[in-house]
């Protein structure tokens, strides 16, 4: 009886460290993705910015020789 129930203790032991480690790759599996989710955000919204300052000055010369 007494190696049985030593025998549960460790079977949940083990049942538990690797719900913590389930846990854990999760939690850094989560940060990492939106590690890259906001360094591809950024670069998209610079590449936009860069785009509409473009647009923006070639809209204003076309503005500028349709007045003259």
């Amino acid at each position: 009886m007494r190696s049985s129930a030593r025998g549960a203790r460790i079977m949940i032991g083990l049942l538990l460290s690797q719900v913590i480690l389930f846990a854990a790759a999760g939690l850094i599996g989560f940060a990492l993705g939106w590690r890259l989710f906001a360094f591809l955000a950024g670069q998209r919204r610079r590449t936009e910015q860069r785009e509409i300052d473009q647009l923006r000055s070639a809209l204003s010369e076309a503005q500028v020789r349709r007045a003259r």
